[in-house]
Formats: structure tokens, sequence, C-alpha cells
């Protein structure tokens, strides 16, 4: 009994305290003002199609089509993540990740949480070289 409370005690401990850690350093992301990255796309490329951003900052994304209906759909897990369960990219609306609407830039808002790879791509299919429409946005630490 006293062993189970115990454990019981420590992972109520362990949760606190990572709470504790993480919480502020994404509220205080999240109040800050973004920052801004233009983002232009036409047949079949992005520019820039590598993004680099930190840990913790709070990034909006402008993503403008400059010949056709283009838009952006970021995988919110880094490359090789074994945990699905929470996101390394926490957007504002999750619902604007890959939404392309004609003649409307895509604005992106989220906190870059965890560090990583990870890979964004055409959400519009837009001719034969869509599948080659692609890039990374890099989190560093």
């Amino acid at each position: 009994m006293h062993r189970t409370i115990g454990l019981t005690l420590t992972i109520f401990s362990l949760t606190f305290t990572a709470h504790n850690i993480v919480m502020p350093a994404i509220a205080a992301a999240q109040n800050s003002a973004p920052r801004v990255i233009e983002v232009s796309a036409k047949k079949y490329e992005f520019t820039p199609a590598e993004i680099q951003v930190k840990k913790g900052e709070r990034v909006e994304l402008r993503v403008h089509s400059a010949d056709q209906a283009h838009g952006i759909k970021i995988d919110v897990h880094p490359e090789g993540a074994e945990d699905k369960t929470k996101p390394g990219l926490l957007f504002d609306h999750p619902e604007t990740n890959g939404k392309v609407e004609k003649n409307v830039d895509q604005v992106l808002d989220f906190v870059a949480a965890e560090p990583g790879s990870y890979d964004f791509k055409c959400a519009k299919l837009c001719g034969m070289g869509h599948g080659h429409m692609q890039g990374k946005l890099i989190v560093e630490p």
C-alpha cells in the first residue's frame, strides 16, 4: 500500500515538474510576437525550400502563390519521431495546415516546440511535378 502511494506521488511529482518546465516556455512563445517568414510557391518549388527556426520560437509562415493555387502541408512530427502522440509543431489553428484557397495567401501560425526536421509539401495538386514540390522546416535546439 505504501509502495503504491509512493509510486503515485513520484509520478505526480514528475508530471507536475515537466508541466511546469515545458508549459511556461510554450506560453512565453505564444505571448511573443511571431517571426514572420514569407514563402513563395510556384510550379514546382517553394522559396525558400529550407526554413530554419529555433525551438520555442513562435512562427508565422505566409505562403504566397505566384502562378496558381498552392499551399503548404507541414508534417507535425519530426522525421524519425517514434512518439506520434504529441506534435512537435503546435499550430494555433491546425485546420489551416494544408488548407488552400484560390487567390488567398495561406497563413500558418505555430510554435516550434520540438527540435528536428519537418517535411513540407504542396497541398494542392498542381501538375506533373507536384510530387517534387517539397521542402524542410528545421527546428534547432
